[in-house]
């Protein structure tokens, strides 16, 4: 059986599904699936899908003029803008950046120096009545490296990683004349003398107190001596020892 589509009236049903059918698929200013904004809910562009994969956009920004045009998304870029933190501004050094952006023109912005591990963070809209710093902030990382009892001649301090991992180290000690523990912080990875003093002994006077710990490698270091003197100027028994040590990067 004939039938003529005019006559059923289906000529603006038809020329709507080829309408669709052209632009649904395809690649032109039609396109059904434009990339998603933060305006129109579509489909996510490679570079889009990266991002909300947590995985780096790699290449250079240099289209850019500051960091903070940088649009939000995670990347893996070259150190090629002037307003870096920490004298990263500079086209050889690798940097990784995760921006978010939030109401008005709030941004947050985290940053690791790829060759040290340093990471900065930047808050943008933040008024001078803030609760959080202006600028780039420099955030440590701290972890324990060791952990126990070192106070003899010759006790061996091994480190769970390389020490060059660090800038300093955070050496914690105690005494016999309270329960908390006292820090300290030297260079990484060097030799170092501890020194300290208890004025509540028990007796008149003061005992002065000082180790030396010997750098022998990269993850190990030697108590080198422990050595107690009276403010008499006589040789006192030592209660310094060293109870664990952090490295901060």
């Amino acid at each position: 059986m004939l039938f003529d589509w005019k006559i059923l009236n289906l000529k603006k049903t038809v020329e709507r599904l080829v309408d669709l059918a052209e632009n649904h698929i395809g690649s032109n200013e039609k396109e059904a699936h434009k990339a998603a904004n933060e305006f129109t809910s579509g489909f996510a562009s490679p570079e889009l899908f990266k991002s909300g994969m947590g995985i780096r956009i790699r290449g250079s920004l240099k289209q850019y003029n500051s960091v903070f045009d940088i649009p939000p998304g995670v990347y893996e870029t070259n150190a090629d803008f002037g307003d870096l933190p920490g004298g990263l501004s500079n086209g050889g050094a690798i940097i990784h950046l995760r921006i978010e952006k939030g109401g008005d023109a709030r941004k947050q912005i985290w940053l690791t120096d790829g060759y040290n591990g340093t990471l900065w963070y930047y808050t943008m809209h933040t008024s001078s009545a803030s609760y959080n710093p202006a600028g780039w902030t420099k955030i440590q990382r701290i972890e324990e490296v060791w952990r126990g009892t070192a106070k003899n001649v010759n006790d061996i301090i091994t480190f769970n990683q390389h020490m060059t991992h660090f800038k300093t180290m955070r050496v914690w000690y105690e005494l016999d004349d309270g329960d908390s523990w006292i820090c300290k912080e030297f260079e990484s990875n060097k030799s170092f003398v501890l020194r300290d003093y208890d004025i509540f002994n028990g007796s008149s006077g003061a005992n002065f107190f000082e180790i030396g710990v010997t750098r022998n490698a990269n993850d190990k270091m030697t108590v080198s001596r422990n050595k107690g003197i009276g403010i008499d100027g006589k040789d006192a028994t030592s209660n310094l020892r060293i109870r664990m040590i952090e490295g901060v990067a």
